[in-house]
């Protein structure tokens, strides 16, 4: 046997045993592993279960969206009271001379008393009135803008506690008095 031949030989057997070596590693990765893979070939391929889908008009569904149009209406009107670039809008709808300020408030607090009643067809009538009053008061705030720039320039601005005083303008502030040296 030459150098060469047991070269060979010795390159021979190396191969089968990283053959053998790599096979064993393999198959015990497969056997580690099928389970997990069969667990979730079955989990795809289950039957979905049969459940009937949820019935939008439910009761305690409808109580929910009318409860979700309730606090809707609340977090905006909430929104404008502590919004200070709003200011004109919101002083509008805090005139309580203005007939859709005062539905506003009448609806928020019909909504608010009804939602304390276990009746839904109260609260749901009384939301339904408050989003009403809410749109009509918005469209009034937002007529009110449009025509506050007119209305500003044409009438002269007096401070007066008079409700004929158009209640988007701004009174002006009394001015501050200065200081007076002691004596």
């Amino acid at each position: 046997m030459t150098l060469v031949d047991a070269a060979q030989h010795w390159l021979h057997s190396v191969g089968l045993y990283l053959r053998w070596g790599g096979g064993l590693v393999a198959g015990s990765w497969l056997a580690c592993a099928a389970p997990r893979f069969f667990v979730e070939v079955l989990y795809v391929l289950r039957p979905a279960p049969s459940r009937p889908a949820p019935d939008p008009h439910s009761a305690s569904a409808r109580w929910q969206a009318i409860q979700r149009d309730h606090d809707r209406i609340k977090d905006e009107y909430r929104r404008l009271r502590i919004d200070p670039f709003r200011a004109d809008e919101l002083a509008v709808l805090a005139d309580l001379t203005v007939p859709e300020a005062v539905a506003l408030v009448q609806g928020l607090a019909a909504a608010s008393d009804a939602a304390d009643t276990a009746n839904p067809p109260t609260y749901e009538k009384a939301v339904l009135h408050l989003a009403h009053s809410w749109r009509q008061a918005q469209a009034r705030a937002a007529d009110s803008e449009l025509q506050a720039p007119s209305d500003r320039s044409s009438e002269p601005r007096v401070c007066t506690p008079e409700p004929a005083v158009q209640p988007a303008q701004r009174r002006p502030c009394p001015p501050i008095p200065k200081e007076q040296k002691c004596r």
